[in-house]
């Protein structure tokens, strides 16, 4: 149980990413589960997430 609690309050790691909607370009700090999501998932067709390094 505690080490749950402790979870909580771990700090990913970031990376400064591009994010391309279609419509419009953001830059944004993203986990590298929300690139894989923004990437793969059907929710976001049309989306791209790029890190900033990759670019």
């Amino acid at each position: 149980m505690f080490e749950k609690v402790l979870d909580l309050f771990k700090k990913e790691k970031t990376f400064p990413c591009i994010v391309w909607d279609t419509k419009m370009m953001k830059y944004l700090d993203l986990t590298q589960k929300q690139i894989d999501e923004i990437n793969t998932q059907p929710e976001y067709e049309g989306w791209s997430a790029t890190k900033k390094d990759e670019c």
